[in-house]
């Protein structure tokens, strides 16, 4: 399994529109990708305020996220690879 983790810091005041903007945008237009098995959306409430969208893929993602210049100061996405622990 991959996981790709998408992390995006949200522009000052923007954090509701933001969250929405995963929620109904990014979210569902992951979700319709082949591929993709499933989808966690994470926040940060602090300052600076971050959005991570994780989501679970069968094969290797192609996806992309395209925010909108208006609600994120910065967005980056990483593919992690699924490890189990050994445990003796």
């Amino acid at each position: 399994m991959i996981v790709r983790l998408w992390e995006a810091t949200i522009v000052p005041g923007q954090y509701d529109d933001a969250v929405e903007w995963v929620r109904r945008d990014l979210v569902k237009r992951a979700l319709f990708t082949p591929g993709c098995m499933a989808a966690e959306i994470l926040v940060h409430e602090g300052t600076p305020a971050s959005v991570v969208l994780l989501t679970r893929w069968d094969v290797a993602p192609v996806f992309e996220e395209a925010p909108p210049d208006d609600l994120f100061v910065r967005a980056r996405a990483q593919h992690l690879q699924t490890l189990r622990p050994e445990i003796s």
